[in-house]
């Protein structure tokens, strides 16, 4: 603030960006869901159409939902429906993308703000890691005049590190060895994770670490292990000294630990042990 404003960037067209006319309720993960009807009201929506489930799920139709709560969903629409002027219906949507898995439990109401992502109008709005948690002052208009033309919108903003954010890792099981109980669970990355092969995922943003915390059945946690591995050994001295006895199931929380913006989304599971 008190600087003068200098160029930040150039878009070549506006955002496809409306509101919600009917409510999102919370939804599945990880597949289609084809119940569901999102009615929205569109401005600049004129590339927008129905596009089938593999562009969906190479992303394509991308979109953000943001509720009154703030929260944030992406989810793709295979079918984008003109049922009006400006007004469309989204359907055989791909809930609850990059990490926004917990916004897709939760139902956002109607007027919540809708925005396209995959069409080159959204940038991000920081170039810089030493940029984000600073606040900045935008004037944003028409490229060919100066920031005091009236036609100018200004505001302030900050950019976080939700983007950074590690994603929580799936497929959490466990087995009972010599030494104890030995968890193992599969890594979810950013970037180049879209194989089907089954090797697993190179870590995504640096170095990885883990804390899986033991839970009572009330939810207690009982004991904390960090690894910086994908499985982690919880000892049979632990399991007597927190249980009493030797146990056929174990409610645990596995939380990934990035390494710039810190913890993520735990995941929450009840284990069934397997003996070797």
């Amino acid at each position: 603030e008190g600087a003068p404003f200098a160029l930040h960037r150039t878009l070549d067209h506006p955002a496809c960006l409306g509101r919600t006319l009917t409510p999102l309720p919370p939804g599945p993960l990880w597949r289609f869901d084809r119940n569901a009807r999102l009615d929205v009201t569109l401005r600049h929506a004129e590339g927008l159409s129905a596009i089938g489930e593999a562009a969906a799920l190479a992303g394509g139709n991308l979109f953000a939902v943001i509720g009154a709560d703030g929260a944030v969903e992406l989810l793709s629409a295979a079918k984008a429906e003109l049922i009006g002027s400006g007004t469309w219906r989204l359907s055989g949507l791909l809930r609850g993308l990059a990490g926004s898995e917990a916004a897709a439990g939760r139902s956002a109401g109607t007027g919540s703000l809708i925005v396209r992502l995959d069409d080159g109008a959204v940038r991000p709005l920081v170039d810089r890691l030493d940029e984000v948690g600073r606040r900045f002052l935008y004037r944003v208009g028409p490229a060919e005049r100066d920031p005091a033309d009236p036609a100018f919108v200004g505001f302030a903003a900050t950019a976080d590190l939700t983007a950074f954010t590690p994603l929580s890792p799936v497929h959490l099981r466990a087995r009972r060895e010599a030494e104890g109980i030995r968890f193992h669970w599969t890594r979810r990355a950013r970037r180049d994770a879209d194989a089907w092969e089954p090797a697993d995922l190179p870590p995504g943003e640096g170095a990885e670490a883990y804390r899986l915390d033991i839970l009572a059945e009330d939810g207690r946690i009982l004991r904390s292990l960090s690894t910086a591995t994908t499985s982690a050994l919880y000892a049979r001295a632990d399991e007597i000294a927190d249980f009493g006895t030797p146990r056929t199931e174990i409610d645990a929380a596995l939380v990934p630990i990035g390494p710039l913006a810190g913890p993520g989304p735990a995941r929450r599971t009840r284990v069934s042990l397997r003996t070797v």
